[in-house]
């Protein structure tokens, strides 16, 4: 199936893409277990936001800063979606990551109208222990990145300026995790990683942003992860990345 993304598209058109190809004959059941993983740990994640969305606000807002609340709340609500869902997001990633690194071998063994190699049981073992320790210096990364403008996102009026930092942060470090499967695929690794994707910068931003902004979306966020990964191949192969 061949899935044409307009450049004028950027990132967005590759999550589209992803879209697609997730729901290929061929390609549906690699994204079961992850699916699952998914629908378990957001069902949770939704529960949290429900039960804490509204007094947490309420408590966190000062008395003087009444006449800014029309101002503050939006981005406070933003912050919390943001945080619970890509928390939660990062956890399933982490557990569902071997399953990833299969399904961007399919979708590019798809794309280029190959068959999916098959693995032995003890290459399945190593190429899954390579993904998740990849994963964790992943979550190292984002940690100390984002954890200083995380919590400034909490400080009533400096969060107006410190949110949209951290979610760009946060686009550009989706766009660096779902490409990782397809990179790692070919035994390019984390350094080699970053500089590919900053080549083109507004794409992989795009990219990153479409996946955050979808993320924050209830049901659709089961489905989140798997898309990006797929549409992520698709755009490294597209480029001529991998």
């Amino acid at each position: 199936m061949k899935i044409k993304t307009s450049k004028l598209q950027g990132g967005a058109g590759y999550f589209i893409a992803g879209i697609h190809l997730v729901f290929h004959p061929s390609l549906r059941r690699y994204i079961v277990i992850p699916l699952l993983i998914n629908t378990l740990l957001f069902s949770v994640a939704s529960w949290v936001l429900w039960h804490y969305l509204m007094t947490t606000v309420d408590a966190m807002l000062p008395s003087w800063l009444d006449w800014l609340a029309w101002l503050i709340l939006p981005v406070f609500i933003i912050s919390l979606l943001s945080v619970v869902y890509y928390g939660f997001t990062i956890v399933a990633n982490i557990i569902a990551a071997p399953f990833y690194g299969l399904l961007a071998k399919a979708v590019e063994a798809h794309l280029k109208g190959e068959t999916p190699a098959t693995a032995s049981n003890s290459s399945m073992i190593k190429e899954a222990i390579s993904i998740t320790l990849s994963e964790l210096r992943k979550l190292w990364y984002y940690l100390v990145r984002a954890t200083p403008l995380l919590l400034l996102s909490f400080v009533p009026g400096i969060n107006v300026f410190s949110l949209p930092v951290w979610l760009l942060f946060s686009a550009w470090f989706l766009s660096f995790e779902y490409a990782g499967y397809a990179f790692e695929n070919h035994a390019i690794l984390f350094e080699q990683q970053k500089q590919v994707l900053r080549r083109s910068r507004w794409t992989s931003l795009s990219f990153g942003g479409c996946s955050l902004l979808a993320t924050m979306v209830p049901v659709v966020n089961f489905l989140v992860p798997a898309i990006s990964v797929a549409g992520a191949t698709k755009m490294l192969i597209d480029r001529g990345d991998v």
